[in-house]
């Protein structure tokens, strides 16, 4: 495994916000990105038309978002 060397770049009070990497693990870390077989955002969509498909009317309690509601009421009254 490739170490990156970084330095985390912190605030007046000492919280992390950042962190500096060399350019040469940053173009490391593209490339392996790229070669991970990573799903592009068409691949996402695909992906996203097949679940909705699959999960299509699996739902039998009646309108999703009165139930939602509830149950959201429930949780604010507890």
């Amino acid at each position: 495994m490739h170490v990156i060397r970084k330095k985390i770049v912190t605030d007046e009070d000492s919280r992390p916000v950042a962190v500096q990497i060399d350019y040469e693990d940053w173009l490391e870390i593209e490339r392996l990105l790229e070669s991970s077989g990573a799903e592009k955002p068409e691949a996402g969509e695909s992906r996203y038309q097949e679940l909705l498909e699959k999960t299509s009317r699996s739902w039998t309690g009646g309108d999703g978002l009165e139930y939602q509601i509830r149950i959201r009421e429930e949780w604010d009254d507890r």
